[in-house]
């Protein structure tokens, strides 16, 4: 037997146990020091065999002919190669209502074409002849502001649903929008299509208000929560995001209490660092960013106060990112195809573009088989990295932007054992009662 090389050790302060957390099977074990003194001087045969069979168990310790990075490998295809889901981003605009300071995109006026008609329909159409044989369609509303064009909108998702219904697929929408154009007519209309909506926030109102501006520099923060109210009114699913650097990092706090107050305690949260990587025009502000661990403490906060989210982002650009999975397709206003929806501006990067039957012309092969058969395992500080399990290489534009190439390693956080250590203490708290543990290298 051998130790598994996604093993991160948590060592009590005072010596008396450890807590072993595995990475590729996000396991838990706590262990003694005498059994954490074999596993260090790598005497792992000396240990009970109750307990070795529980180390086993949980993938801690695993049988000495086994290449663990092949057992990532396979879980990294299966979810890039599932067959019984599709999902496709819609971008029917470019365009958008709103200035945001920090807007990688130009605040819609450095991308700004919205699909006609035509582009309308070889969308639909592409997206119903690539569903055959499959369970579920997602289809993603993203822009711009796609509710700009709520007449696009709302063709795609009546006539994506009827096929869908005919086709007995599961048929559901989301949308990532600045929420200020939802109405409550809009909004009653979207329920009958199993729609969920992510409204993103940048802190409380006098923070908020001051950097996701409309064009005329007016905030958006009162609007957004009569918009939250409309959607508790309808039923209708949405959670919230909240964009995050150093400038506004101690202003959450405010947020999340003022949203307590107003009766939206409870809500789903995910908090996302605001990035200076993936840009069409550079920012109008110069930002600096906070790392995972600042966003672990967030999400320990939200949840103190009552609200649900992921202990840590830690995004798994493998199984998490949409842009990798053989499944997936974004298409732009255009109606040229990407795999990555920040890819669209990028030529180099564009698979094809669709024909009047809703077919991809012009397909650029090599393109399509880079960004699908990407392997952060093939990548050589990846595949030597035991944090490989959670950030699976991290994103491939950032790779492409910095080095030229998505075959590289696109992330940040060289060293992820301090967000383990915070993961773990949000998820069990109890094991901390009495405890000091710090990260240790065996």
């Amino acid at each position: 037997m051998k130790e598994s090389v996604y093993n991160v050790y948590l060592l009590d302060k005072e010596g008396a146990d450890c807590l072993v957390y595995n990475v590729l099977h996000r396991s838990l074990l706590r262990i003694d020091n005498e059994v954490f003194q074999l596993m260090r001087l790598r005497r792992i045969d000396c240990i009970d065999d109750g307990v070795l069979k529980v180390l086993k168990n949980e993938g801690i310790v695993v049988d000495d002919g086994l290449n663990e990075s092949d057992m990532l490998k396979i879980r990294f295809n299966r979810a890039k190669y599932s067959a019984t889901s599709r999902g496709f981003t819609i971008i029917p605009t470019h365009a958008c209502n709103l200035a945001c300071k920090y807007c990688y995109q130009g605040h819609g006026d450095v991308l700004s074409a919205t699909m006609n008609t035509k582009t309308v329909e070889r969308t639909i159409e592409f997206i119903k002849k690539n569903v055959t044989g499959c369970k579920n369609l997602d289809v993603n509303f993203y822009g711009g502001e796609p509710l700009l064009v709520p007449d696009i909108v709302f063709r795609v998702v009546e006539e994506l649903q009827h096929f869908a219904d005919e086709s007995g697929i599961h048929f559901s929408a989301s949308f990532t929008s600045n929420g200020t154009l939802f109405t409550e007519s809009i909004i009653a209309r979207l329920k009958d299509y199993n729609c969920r909506v992510q409204i993103t926030f940048c802190g409380p109102r006098e923070v908020h208000d001051s950097i996701r501006v409309d064009k005329r520099g007016n905030g958006t923060y009162d609007k957004l929560i009569s918009v939250l109210t409309l959607f508790k009114k309808h039923d209708m699913a949405f959670h919230i995001r909240v964009d995050v650097d150093q400038d506004n990092l101690a202003t959450i706090d405010s947020l999340l209490r003022d949203l307590n107050e107003k009766g939206f305690g409870g809500l789903y949260i995910a908090f996302c660092s605001i990035s200076k990587d993936i840009c069409y025009t550079e920012p109008d502000w110069d930002l600096e960013e906070v790392n995972v661990k600042e966003l672990a403490l967030l999400c320990k906060k939200a949840q103190d106060m009552g609200f649900t989210t992921f202990p840590v982002y830690i995004h798994n650009f493998v199984e998490k990112c949409s842009a990798l999975p053989d499944r997936y397709f974004a298409i732009d206003p255009k109606g040229d195809i990407y795999k990555c929806i920040a890819a669209s501006g990028y030529p180099e990067h564009r698979l094809g573009t669709l024909n009047e039957k809703g077919e991809i012309v012009d397909m650029d092969y090599e393109a399509y088989c880079t960004w699908t058969l990407r392997d952060p395992l093939l990548i050589k500080e990846c595949a030597a990295c035991k944090f490989a399990p959670l950030c699976g290489g991290g994103c491939s534009l950032v790779a492409y932007q910095k080095y030229g190439s998505i075959n590289a390693a696109g992330c940040k956080e060289k060293e992820l054992g301090e967000i383990v250590l915070t993961v773990v203490k949000l998820r069990y708290p109890e094991l901390f009662e009495g405890h000091h543990y710090e990260i240790v290298e065996l």
